[in-house]
């Protein structure tokens, strides 16, 4: 299971760079839509991949470790039903793709934290 996860978490960090990267400088969108696209996650994929590199982590690198990524799925599915309403432009799916590794990492993150 861990090696899995930790294979998610490197994808998910090429995957958030690249797109911080593009998103940078594509135009249009709000300045909430590029701070979720370049801060948020790259943030959270970079603190998973600590977080499951590391065997011993402080309770609080987990705890905001496991608030990003709650973060980070709330965000995307907000993003994907503005685009899905009509409210802003984009491809529906997109947001959704981000979503999927933090989605899959929150009950470990969560579990770690339990033990911790």
């Amino acid at each position: 299971m861990i090696y899995a996860l930790r294979t998610l978490a490197f994808v998910q960090v090429f995957f958030a760079a690249f797109a911080a990267m593009v998103g940078s400088f594509a135009d249009g969108g709000q300045w909430w839509e590029r701070l979720i696209l370049v801060g948020v996650h790259p943030a959270a994929a970079v603190l998973l991949l600590i977080l499951v590199m590391n065997r011993e982590s402080s309770r609080i690198l987990v705890l905001i470790t496991t608030a990003l990524l709650a973060l980070n799925v709330v965000a995307d599915v907000g993003l994907a039903a503005a685009i899905g309403s009509g409210a802003i432009k984009g491809d529906w799916g997109l947001p959704l793709v981000f979503a999927v590794v933090p989605l899959i990492a929150l009950p470990y993150c969560i579990v770690r934290y339990r033990n911790s």
